[in-house]
């Protein structure tokens, strides 16, 4: 399961735009997906020892005298893995230092200007807030998704889902499962569907296919009782979202090119060394076109006479180059087992 499931999943992007506060970006525009959870008060010139990580370093700048101070401080908050500085004004200086805004936004380090009168105390209290109802939903996702995991493997029938189901106001008739990545999983008040999470996905049973992410593996709509199905399919196609980036969905399982997608490189590795390899070799030391040829032979499902007209070649010619392509790598692209491992190494060295 989770990690920490008490942990607020914010960031300093969710801190701009909480109204009371105020804030202001001044700089490291690139850092807004940076996590953050809690607030931690200073005027250390070297905080970062006494930081855990992912916190706002609040600060009115009492050490910042100068662009060295400002630099040395910049580079310990980062390296202290904080989420973001947040310079309040009006005590010491009336504006953030531009020396501070400089290494902060070179660093990609968020950096805000909290406006005069606004009290640190507020940003330990907004945290503490978030993190009880974010608890209380994290736990909730969680038991979702211990369900949904025994729902998968035949642990528990797909009917214990009922209620919630009913509850989101989904048809039990036309089901998905949709699988994505826990830190894309949207709020509570944006699911629309029955969400959980376990380990480092979120999975979510909705009506219609979820587009709100853009890793994301989509199982067959369905019943409720096909929901084990849609579930496993879910999970194999986030598994090669994963590898190519982008929403697969279940349809896209069932091709040769995911199923060789599916596999780890080292399993895919002795193609590429005893076929692709030494073909690649021979076509650079002779001027051959051994890999064009093998990639049109393919492509054209093993047709000697399609081939050959494609590449505008003699039959002849072609069946030499097949010759020497079974000469240098072992494999006879005539047969179909043979021409399977060719096309999984040409596959691999696109």
């Amino acid at each position: 399961m989770t990690s920490d499931p008490a942990m607020p999943r914010l960031t300093v992007r969710h801190l701009l735009e909480v109204p009371r506060f105020r804030l202001r970006l001044v700089a490291g525009s690139a850092g807004l997906d940076r996590p953050i959870r809690s607030a931690h008060s200073t005027e250390l010139l070297d905080p970062a020892p006494y930081l855990r990580g992912h916190e706002v370093v609040l600060t009115v700048g009492a050490a910042l005298r100068d662009a060295d101070a400002c630099a040395a401080f910049a580079t310990s908050v980062k390296a202290g893995r904080a989420g973001a500085i947040a310079y309040g004004v009006g005590d010491v200086t009336e504006a953030v230092p531009d020396a501070l805004r400089r290494h902060c936004e070179r660093l990609g380090l968020p950096l805000v200007e909290v406006p005069d009168g606004v009290p640190f105390l507020g940003f330990s209290e907004w945290f503490a807030e978030r993190l009880a109802s974010t608890r209380e939903e994290w736990d909730e996702r969680e038991e979702i998704g211990r369900l949904l995991y025994e729902i998968q493997h035949g642990l528990a029938s797909p009917e214990t889902l009922c209620a919630r189901v009913e509850e989101a106001g989904l048809d039990p008739a036309l089901l998905v499962a949709v699988a994505m990545p826990a830190a894309d999983a949207p709020e509570a008040s944006g699911a629309p569907g029955v969400l959980g999470l376990d380990d480092d996905v979120a999975l979510m049973i909705t009506g219609d296919e979820y587009a709100g992410t853009d890793v994301a593996g989509i199982g067959t709509p369905g019943p409720l009782r096909d929901l084990p199905r849609s579930l496993a399919e879910a999970r194999a196609a986030l598994d090669a979202a994963r590898r190519t980036g982008g929403v697969v969905h279940a349809s896209g399982l069932a091709t040769f090119r995911a199923l060789l997608g599916r596999l780890d490189p080292e399993q895919i590795a002795p193609f590429a060394d005893q076929i692709a390899r030494p073909l690649a070799d021979y076509d650079k030391a002779h001027g051959g076109r051994l890999v064009e040829t093998l990639r049109a032979f393919l492509d054209r499902g093993g047709a000697v006479g399609a081939t050959a007209r494609a590449l505008s070649l003699h039959p002849s010619t072609l069946r030499h180059r097949l010759s020497r392509i079974q000469a240098l790598t072992g494999r006879d692209p005539l047969d179909f087992e043979d021409r399977a491992a060719l096309a999984i190494a040409i596959w691999t060295s696109r």
